[in-house]
């Protein structure tokens, strides 16, 4: 009995993270920095998210966005990145010197906690779609 009390307190805090966005959902406010160290703001008028997990992932979109340079704004769109994974010094010596050479903002995701709470699929680019902050749709694509 005490072995399962124990285990039962051990594994209380495990239920008190924030759990897996979904469809119709209300987005939970966080705090994300841009390449540039802005804060980043998912408003009443975001109507869609546009997040990456890889760098594979982050070239596709960079690639779309090249091609596609009012694809954000015209959407009402933010682009979210995971960099959760990232070393400080790389982050700092490499990556935002690179993503500040973008002509479009990126969120820089760096909290696992935050990076969980965004639904993700192998190898795909996650889009979420918002109306006044409730999720109406989430997809997952190879390509924007």
């Amino acid at each position: 009995m005490k072995n399962l009390l124990l285990s039962l307190i051990l594994l209380l805090p495990l239920g008190l993270f924030a759990q897996e966005l979904k469809e119709s959902d209300k987005i939970q406010p966080m705090v994300i920095k841009d390449q540039f160290e802005k804060n980043i703001s998912i408003t009443t008028q975001t109507k869609q998210i546009v997040m990456a997990f890889s760098k594979e992932q982050g070239e596709r979109i960079k690639l779309f966005l090249e091609a596609n340079p009012h694809y954000l704004a015209e959407n009402s769109a933010i682009y979210l990145m995971d960099v959760s994974a990232v070393p400080g010094m790389v982050m700092s010596m490499f990556m935002l010197p690179k993503f500040q050479k973008y002509s479009y903002t990126v969120g820089l995701v760096e909290n696992e906690k935050d990076v969980a709470y965004f639904p993700k699929k192998e190898n795909l680019i996650t889009v979420i779609t918002l109306d006044n902050l409730n999720v109406t749709s989430i997809v997952f694509k190879e390509v924007l």
